[in-house]
């Protein structure tokens, strides 16, 4: 069984499963007594049971509704090269269970935290098979449950839900918005800019999800950065904001911007048997969480215009002299060129 990787067959009432998994996950056990980053078998032997009562907590297998009990567990090191005078030991151990249920289960959930901590070991690769029917998974630290051969109805809530998350839970897209909403004021403006930008990251999302277009995080994540420092600078010009000129540039930024939101999903992977729901329902997600996201702003922008309307004269003329547009961007900048110059050493 390959590094990362496992199969769950489900026969019956039964789930059968074999899974790869980095030692590294279960360090704090303490098996691994010569501290080389492998188990040996004596190791292995001397802490079985506490390996596999670990396992058995942290790899949960669940169907709606119904018990579980674990038939049987065993635990195996899985040897990546022949043992010699200086490599005793495996980097991995397979898991072989068996979990019964009451009934087939028509649906499964799989959760688990049992990521390693070396490099590639953050994700777990799961293949389930029912019959004729497969699906695949990829479980991450961020993403560490998956609920196989679900309805097409309940795919699509998932991955709008994933995309609502991912939205207003990535900063830097959402300081790009900032960017976008204080460059001026007037609904034809904001509908111009959003539409354009919104149109934009579809087509490069969807076309990265579809495995039509691909280009590297460390390439994609510095440009993003990149696109707010430039939007910023852009609000700080003198002169009024011409929509014209912004449409074009802010199209060109949720170009970028739709190839960070695709690096999201490949983390998670896309549905095996419904893989345009998966990405109808990730892109409706992003709309989602962005109009959220610029609802509030707009709200608080009419609720803090209400509170300086009660302030006295003399307070409420010194905060309407301050430049909202410039403060926010002279910020956006600031921040986003941290982000940049981080993710530049990140990528070198």
């Amino acid at each position: 069984m390959p590094s990362q990787q496992g199969t769950v067959s489900l026969l019956g009432a039964s789930a059968y499963c074999a899974i790869n998994l980095p030692v590294s996950a279960l360090a704090s056990l303490g098996v691994d007594t010569n501290h080389d980053g492998r188990w040996s078998a004596a190791e292995i032997e001397a802490q079985t049971r506490a390996i596999q009562q670990a396992v058995q907590q942290r790899l949960r297998l669940q169907a709606q509704g119904q018990s579980t009990r674990l038939d049987f567990i065993q635990t195996h090191a899985q040897h990546d090269e022949p043992d010699g005078p200086t490599r005793s030991g495996a980097t991995h151990f397979l898991v072989l269970l068996k979990v019964s249920f009451d009934t087939s289960p028509q649906a499964l959930q799989i959760e688990t935290d049992l990521f390693g901590s070396g490099p590639g070991e953050g994700q777990l690769s799961l293949k389930v098979m029912r019959e004729a029917d497969t699906e695949l998974a990829l479980l991450t630290p961020a993403h560490p449950r998956h609920r196989f051969f679900q309805s097409p109805g309940r795919v699509f809530l998932d991955y709008v839900e994933v995309g609502v998350e991912h939205i207003l839970l990535g900063f830097d897209h959402l300081l790009f918005l900032l960017t976008l909403i204080v460059a001026a004021a007037g609904w034809r403006y904001w509908l111009s800019v959003i539409t354009s930008f919104t149109v934009a990251h579809s087509l490069t999302l969807t076309a990265a999800l579809l495995g039509w277009l691909s280009l590297p995080s460390a390439v994609v994540e510095p440009l993003i950065a990149a696109s707010i420092v430039l939007m910023a600078l852009l609000n700080l010009r003198p002169g009024p904001t011409r929509v014209r000129e912004r449409v074009p540039i802010v199209f060109a930024c949720g170009l970028l911007h739709g190839l960070g939101f695709a690096s999201a999903v490949a983390d998670l992977g896309l549905h095996g048997r419904h893989q345009l729901l998966s990405v109808l329902g990730f892109n409706l997600g992003i709309e989602a969480g962005q109009a959220l996201f610029l609802a509030a702003l707009l709200l608080g922008g009419a609720l803090a215009q209400r509170l300086v309307l009660r302030l006295p004269i003399a307070w409420a003329q010194r905060v309407a002299a301050w430049d909202g547009r410039r403060i926010s961007s002279v910020v956006a900048a600031l921040v986003a060129s941290y982000w940049l110059v981080e993710r530049l050493l990140q990528a070198g």
